[in-house]
């Protein structure tokens, strides 16, 4: 049997190491060559780390900062640096790495390009993540990585936030002002894209979501998707239906990640456990969404986030599973818990860098509290005699 992301996530006890946050890496490679072009000529001793830490204050400057580090994919050069860093990531031993598309919407024909462009250039972001995956293999880097690092490679398409492309911080209030229907609207060609696509990735990530109201709007629209399988129009051929978007589910693994203010709260106030009933109550037997987790934000609030999300999952999902009966554990009955805060430094979002002392920029300390996370929450779950969770 093929094991696929979905299966892997909801294995008892299973931990996926993901790429952290691959901009990251790419804006600290670009302030090397301080230059907003992109080579892969230089800049690959120490950037394996794997963990989302900030080290550079200077302004970067992506070649279209409406795109951010999407922009990149705009040029051969640019997707060659894309590419190395995924390698990067592989070779410090991730399971996991996400496209570069975290930014790049159809938000984007407010600047001038088209649909077309924006659905080329998720292509190539996906061409980037398995080229990279192709080589890293092919290159026999095994040896490489750490000891015990599963070696089968996911690749996870990055679906950002509304907040994100409007380049203003609204990712970290949620205050968009808009309805369910418009963030269905903003979101949805593009989840068909990647819905196309999915013979090609093997999931698809909703990052730092900071309202519940954009959680109602992904949560509909993924069920959207699932429901409405449409058939071909008379005189229309299947293939044509197919490559129209509209009769293809999403495949892969889904998950959706947070984005918090602090231990407890949404970026826009909304409690976690609110969030978390109104997910059980739209998606009660996780069929839509197979990972629920919290992404960037400070790395000091992941501790009391993530034993909040284990706690619930154990309580609504595994109340009845004793770990005897583990070989018979439904995989619908668990949702992974996915962690990737960022180092928690605070975002300067006139200047557009990060404020330098802030946050926990010390790569070791950082590793150490996601361990304090995963060993949190295993030591909840055998308190409560449940199976370990997948993270």
């Amino acid at each position: 049997q093929i094991e696929t992301l979905r299966t892997s996530m909801k294995k008892p006890s299973k931990i996926l190491l993901l790429d952290g946050g691959i901009s990251t890496e790419l804006e600290k490679s670009l302030a090397a060559r301080g230059s907003g072009t992109s080579n892969d000529d230089d800049d690959d001793d120490d950037d394996d780390s794997g963990a989302c830490i900030h080290t550079s204050t200077a302004p970067v400057k992506f070649p279209d900062r409406n795109l951010w580090s999407s922009s990149l994919l705009l040029s051969h050069k640019g997707r060659l640096d894309i590419q190395s860093r995924h390698e990067n990531f592989l070779a410090a031993g991730s399971n996991i790495i996400t496209t570069v598309t975290y930014q790049l919407s159809h938000f984007a024909t407010r600047f001038g390009y088209t649909e077309e462009q924006i659905d080329d250039l998720l292509l190539i972001a996906i061409h980037q993540a398995k080229a990279a995956a192709a080589s890293f293999h092919d290159h026999d880097h095994d040896n490489a990585k750490p000891k015990g690092v599963d070696e089968k490679t996911f690749i996870v398409a990055s679906i950002g936030c509304y907040g994100a492309v409007l380049a203003d911080g609204s990712e970290y209030t949620g205050d968009y002002q808009l309805s369910v229907d418009d963030l269905i609207q903003f979101h949805q060609r593009r989840l068909e894209v990647l819905s196309r696509e999915s013979n090609q990735i093997d999931g698809i990530a909703f990052e730092t979501i900071p309202s519940l109201i954009e959680v109602r709007a992904i949560l509909k629209l993924l069920k959207l998707k699932t429901k409405t399988k449409t058939k071909p129009r008379p005189n229309q051929d299947e293939g044509a239906s197919s490559r129209s978007g509209c009769n293809r589910d999403v495949n892969g693994a889904v998950w959706l990640s947070l984005a918090c203010q602090n231990g407890s709260t949404l970026n826009d106030g909304t409690s976690i456990s609110e969030v978390l009933q109104v997910l059980d109550l739209e998606d009660p037997n996780s069929d839509i969404v197979h990972g629920i987790g919290v992404n960037c934000c400070k790395v000091g609030f992941v501790h009391e986030l993530s034993l909040l999300l284990a706690r619930h999952i154990l309580d609504t999902r595994t109340s009845t599973i004793r770990d005897s009966d583990i070989k018979n554990l439904n995989p619908k009955a668990i949702r992974t818990i996915v962690l990737y805060p960022n180092s928690g430094e605070d975002w300067d979002a006139v200047n557009n860098c990060w404020e330098e002392g802030s946050g926990c920029t010390i790569a070791e300390d950082f590793a150490n509290e996601m361990l304090r996370c995963i060993r949190s929450i295993h030591n909840l779950c055998r308190e409560m005699d449940r199976p370990l969770l997948p993270v």
